[in-house]
């Protein structure tokens, strides 16, 4: 990266809000990846329409929220990583939640408890943030986020703010049309339902008790690694494929949820990449279907 970008970025953002040559280790969920360029930390619009006309400069321009459904190479990244952590912040209106995009899912779990507001559920244990969970229509097999959206606010490819209702957004499984119409998520308005406070936390405490039943949280992940193919469950796959504690360097299936890739404490990317890979391998070859990611890969892989 050029000095006149980095001399950009601080009289932009400011000293404390850019960070230089900084391991993505620092930042994704899996706890790897080579070194980034750039890190910055927007905080308003004005930042996201800065970034924007570096992206039209030729300058690659990433957002992540909480690195937790990403896969950095060992390469690195040679743009500007931009982190939406202060872009965060939710306001109410009756049963109407406006929600800024980098607002971790835990925050908004929380603050739907405090306000008794129910609907949001089954988000809970769900890492990340709402910008993500939007792009990706996250949830679980039963209701997605696309499910309790009323606008969302983005600006799209050519640099315009725009606030499109629910049905005017393409949503399918882990999908959503903003992946290809936004060059950033700022906000959503959320629909939600008075609840009774106790049932909240009752049906809050069930869904935690389950993914810590069958999750691996204790090692580094990013979540479920591959998208569940229809009328299959892709962790069922792997698991009958025999994969469940199979190991590629420091990378090794779950023993706990073979959907999971977990590091066990010195895993490159590369080898959470070559592990992904034969997982794909070996289920086309046994079941003749092919696992497609849920999780975004970045950079230059083998």
């Amino acid at each position: 990266m050029n000095d006149r970008i980095k001399d950009l970025l601080l009289n932009t953002f400011g000293k404390d809000c850019v960070v230089f040559n900084v391991s993505a280790k620092n930042f994704t969920s899996f706890k790897t990846g080579g070194e980034l360029a750039a890190v910055v930390f927007p905080s308003e619009k004005k930042h996201i329409e800065f970034l924007f006309n570096l992206s039209k400069e030729g300058v690659s321009v990433r957002f992540i929220g909480c690195g937790s459904n990403l896969l950095i190479s060992d390469d690195g990244f040679d743009g500007i990583m931009a982190i939406t952590k202060k872009i965060s912040g939710i306001s109410r209106s009756e049963k109407e939640l406006s929600v800024l995009a980098g607002t971790k899912l835990s925050t908004l779990i929380k603050f739907c408890i405090k306000k008794d507001i129910s609907g949001f559920e089954f988000l809970a244990g769900i890492p990340g943030t709402i910008g993500g969970a939007l792009i990706n229509n996250a949830g679980i097999k039963e209701k997605s986020i696309s499910q309790v959206v009323l606008f969302v606010e983005y600006m799209d490819k050519n640099g315009l703010w725009q606030r499109k209702g629910k049905n005017e957004i393409i949503w399918d499984y882990r999908y959503s049309g903003l992946r290809e119409k936004s060059f950033f998520v700022f906000s959503t308005v959320l629909i939600g339902e008075k609840g009774d406070p106790d049932q909240i936390k009752k049906k809050i405490a069930l869904i935690m008790k389950k993914r810590k039943e069958t999750q691996p949280l204790v090692f580094p992940s990013a979540g479920s690694v591959f998208k569940n193919p229809p009328g299959f469950f892709a962790g069922k796959l792997i698991d009958q494929a025999g994969l469940k504690g199979f190991k590629v360097g420091g990378a090794m299936v779950s023993e706990k949820h073979a959907n999971f890739i977990v590091n066990t404490g010195n895993a490159t990317s590369t080898d959470v990449f070559n592990l992904m890979k034969y997982i794909q391998k070996t289920i086309i070859n046994r079941y003749n279907i092919t696992l497609e990611p849920e999780i975004e890969l970045l950079g230059r892989f083998p």
